[in-house]
Order: structure tokens, then C-alpha cells, then sequence
């Protein structure tokens, strides 16, 4: 497996489809009861080898109720086996998965017409309820493959209540996970995307079994998760790998004290930018308010990314000028920055200590920001506090509506250009090169 920082050169991640012996169809559509021909991409080592025909077709699809949460890995990941497959998932994801659906989305490698890369990765609630949930579900997953040109996914179920098949009897929940296979490989035949292996654990862990639900003998031990190349390089990266997906939401989560402390000033902060917008209009020149609280919230951003602390009065003062949309709107561009991480340490702290439309407006940033560097759970997450704090805001909606859509980092990153128009408009100029929109 190889690492963002040690790409393969004319390797570009991929993973190789060999002469497999034909498994047995599971999905139940005419081409698999037919024993349709189709070869189906696993995951083994070595260097791409052409695809052979012998193996029944199965596909998948995707999902809605509590909506996937997309990720864009770097393509040059390299994947070897199943059970490295499994132990990168938590950095892939940035959180451990716990009864979820994990989809690890192939598309053809640019460099080897045989082989096929990864591309999207995406996680779904697995406890899905109502009528025909699973059918949504695999619909939504096959518009994502579509999106994105996907040949075939892997996929990986994570539920601490499976058992692994033992002396040729099925485990338990063995028949639940099967038919939520079938469901998903019944929408995705339509697309002509292929399942190529569908793994499941109790939980990932070094050490601990996995096993094959398309072919029942076929299993072995987790790889370490902390041992995993990615988990180093993401590590490294500055990446967070946490625990759960709770302690994931808990980054936005409100805390009561900064809430409180904030909440005491705000008034006062409200009182000057009042004040400063009358002096502004007074001299005709209104966009002078909008000039002076952008370089103001952005001092602070670099400030912080110095090492400095934000105080109350500081965040009062920033969720002040957030309500300002020309600031709040230029502010997308940061994204994209130099100081985007920064920035995201800012609006993270705002999301925590206000409420309201201040909470929605911080969240959305953070969200955004999220959303253009690839991470869609913690976006997933920002944009759910935002819309939670102010369920009218239009661009959080817009942009949630995006990534659960799978709509790629790239489309959005307009935003991004649109707000560095912006601040220039008020005489402010970001320092951010064209370069950077289209990457």
C-alpha cells in the first residue's frame, strides 16, 4: 500500500482485477442467474494483470435516510488486500465506524486502462428504518457511481452485532447483511457497476476477524489499523483519526461556558459594529464597514495561526462580522488559503460559543472548508449544526444538498473564487493565486 507521500511512479493506486474462479451469484438479477461473464475487480497485490472473463456480475448502489458522508482520498492510495482495505478505513473516514456501510468507490486508473484507482469512499448508517429504506439507499449510492464514473465498489460492513461463519453455517446476521448486498447489487446492475468484495467485522481492529459475505470460506485477521501507511501519512498530515463519529460531532457541539462568556460581550460588540457602520454611511462609503470587519477577522485568523488564543470579546467581535454578508461571503475563499486551517480553528470555536444564525454562519464555513480539502463526514456534521441552528440558511442547505449528492470538492470550490471577488470588491485582496480553484 502506498502513501499520498510515496506515490508510485505510472503506478496511480491501482488495484488489479486477475483470473478469479467464478463465484457464486448472490444479487439475484438475470445477468448473475444467467451467469453472465463479467469480471470483477479484487484485491490482491502485485502489478495489474488484464481482466478475464468467468465471474457472474453483481452491483451496488447508495443511500438517504441519515445521508452518506462522501470522502475524496488522494487516488495514488494503493490497496493490496482486504484486510489492509479494512484497516484504512478509519483514516479514510477520520473517525472508527461503528454499524456502518463503508463504500469504497474504483474508477479506471488514467495510466492503466486495466486497472482501476480509488476514488470516492462514503459511509451510511447501517441501521436504516421505513418502508423500502435499504431501496433508497442503494439508489442514492448509484447516482454517487454515476457522478463519478465508478466501475465497481468495495464495500465493508461494520457491526458489533455480526458473527463470522463458522464449520459452514452462517453467522449471525449473516442474512440481514446478505439481503442488504442484494438490495444494493440489484440498483447498481443497472448502472453497470460491480461489487468487487464485500468484507464485514464485528469491529476494526488489529487482530480481530473479518470475513467475505460473497464467499463464505474466504476470511482471515485484520491488519493494525495504527500499523496502516495511510493512518501515518493522515497522521502526519495533521489529519485526525478519532474514535467515533461521536467524538466527531463533538467538535461542533456547544459548549455551555464559551457560550456564556461570549454571550456576556456580545451585546457590547454588536454596540461598536453599530456604531462603526452609522460613521461609514455617514461618509458615504458603507463598503468601508464591510473593508475594516474582513481585515479585522482576518488579523484574528492569523493570529491564531501564530499560536495566539481568541478570546470572548474576540469571538463576539468576529460573530459580529460574520453577519455582514459581503464578510462572510468573501470569507469562502479562505478555504483554498494558506491559512485555511486556521481558519477552521476559528470557526470552530465560533460554532461552539454562539447560537443562533452566528452558530449557522460558523458552521457553514467550517463545513465548507471541510467539504473543499475532501473531508465530507466532518462537513457532513458542520452543515447538520448549521441547518440544526438555522434551518432557512440557504447556502448551508445548497452545499449539504451537494455533498450528499457526491457532488465532487472541485464544483464547489466556485464558491470559493466567488468570495475572493468579493473581498476584492471592498479593496481586499486574499493573496490567493487562480492556481489553487481547480485543484
Amino acid at each position: 500500500m502506498t502513501t499520498p507521500a510515496e506515490p508510485v511512479p505510472g503506478d496511480n493506486g491501482a488495484l488489479e482485477a486477475p483470473r478469479d474462479a467464478a463465484r457464486p451469484p448472490i444479487c439475484g438479477s438475470p445477468k448473475c442467474r444467467a451467469g453472465e461473464p463479467r469480471s470483477v475487480p479484487r484485491l490482491r497485490g502485485g502489478p495489474p494483470a488484464p481482466t478475464a472473463p468467468g465471474e457472474p456480475c453483481c452491483s451496488a448502489e447508495r443511500s438517504v435516510d441519515h445521508g452518506f458522508e462522501p470522502l475524496w482520498p488522494d487516488p495514488r492510495l494503493r490497496l493490496d488486500d482486504a484486510s489492509e482495505f479494512i484497516a484504512a478505513v478509519p483514516a479514510l473516514l477520520g473517525f472508527m465506524p461503528e454499524r456502518s456501510l463503508v463504500v469504497c468507490m474504483l474508477r479506471e486508473a488514467p495510466d492503466h486502462p486495466d486497472s482501476l484507482s480509488l476514488g470516492i469512499v462514503a459511509r451510511h448508517d447501517l441501521d436504516v428504518f421505513g418502508c423500502g429504506a435499504w431501496a433508497r439507499l442503494a439508489g442514492q449510492l448509484a447516482t454517487i457511481c454515476v457522478q463519478e464514473r465508478t466501475l465497481a465498489v468495495l464495500l465493508l460492513i461494520v457491526d458489533d452485532r455480526a458473527g463470522a461463519p463458522r464449520a459452514g453455517r452462517p453467522g449471525a446476521r449473516s442474512a440481514r447483511h446478505r439481503e442488504l448486498v442484494r438490495v444494493l447489487c440489484a440498483a447498481l446492475e443497472a448502472e453497470d457497476v460491480v461489487v468487487g468484495e464485500v468484507c464485514a467485522v464485528r469491529e476494526i481492529a488489529g487482530e480481530a476477524p473479518w470475513w467475505s459475505l460473497l464467499e463464505p470460506d474466504v476470511g482471515g485477521l485484520q491488519s493494525n489499523p495504527a500499523d496502516s501507511p495511510i493512518t501515518l501519512a493522515h497522521v502526519l498530515d495533521g489529519r485526525p483519526i478519532r474514535t467515533s463519529r461521536e467524538e466527531l460531532m463533538a467538535v461542533v457541539a456547544p459548549d455551555p461556558r464559551a457560550a456564556a462568556e461570549v454571550a456576556a460581550v456580545l451585546e457590547q460588540a454588536e454596540t461598536r459594529a453599530r456604531d462603526q457602520y452609522r460613521r461609514a454611511v455617514c461618509r458615504c462609503e458603507p463598503g468601508s464597514y464591510s473593508r475594516a470587519a474582513l481585515e479585522m477577522v482576518l488579523w484574528s485568523i492569523a493570529a491564531v495561526d501564530s499560536g495566539e488564543l481568541v478570546r470572548a470579546r474576540e469571538l463576539a467581535e468576529l460573530a459580529v462580522a460574520l453577519r455582514d454578508p459581503t464578510v462572510r461571503d468573501a470569507l469562502f475563499a479562505l478555504a483554498v488559503g494558506d491559512h485555511a486551517h486556521a481558519a477552521e480553528t476559528v470557526w470552530t470555536l465560533l460554532c461552539q460559543a454562539t447560537t443562533g444564525a452566528d452558530r449557522a454562519e460558523a458552521a457553514t464555513l467550517l463545513g465548507y472548508s471541510a467539504y473543499v480539502r475532501g473531508d465530507g463526514p466532518l462537513a457532513g456534521v458542520a452543515f447538520a449544526a448549521a441547518l440544526h441552528a438555522e434551518p432557512g440558511h440557504r447556502i448551508t442547505a445548497l452545499l449539504d444538498t451537494a455533498l450528499r449528492t457526491g457532488m465532487p470538492p472541485r464544483e464547489v470550490r466556485k464558491l470559493a473564487r466567488s468570495g475572493r471577488d468579493k473581498a476584492a470588491a471592498v479593496g481586499v485582496d486574499l493573496g490567493i493565486d487562480a492556481v489553487r480553484w481547480d485543484r
